[in-house]
């Protein structure tokens, strides 16, 4: 994974809206290959937690 840089709050207060909402985008990572192997397996044990603690739960949004 790629260092990224750090803008500080003042940095993005002088920003358009627009220049900051692209700063946020950039920093999400879609490609899994980039990824730590360690941050996957962390957000599959608490999806699994969650979907063990909800499977129950009855939904009305369904």
């Amino acid at each position: 994974m790629e260092a990224r840089r750090i803008w500080t709050a003042e940095e993005l207060e002088r920003m358009s809206p627009n220049d900051r909402d692209a700063i946020v985008r950039a920093g999400f990572e879609t490609d899994l290959t980039k990824v730590s192997p360690e941050l996957l397996e962390r957000a599959r044990h608490k999806i699994e937690a969650h979907i063990a603690a909800n499977e129950s739960t009855p939904t009305t949004d369904r």
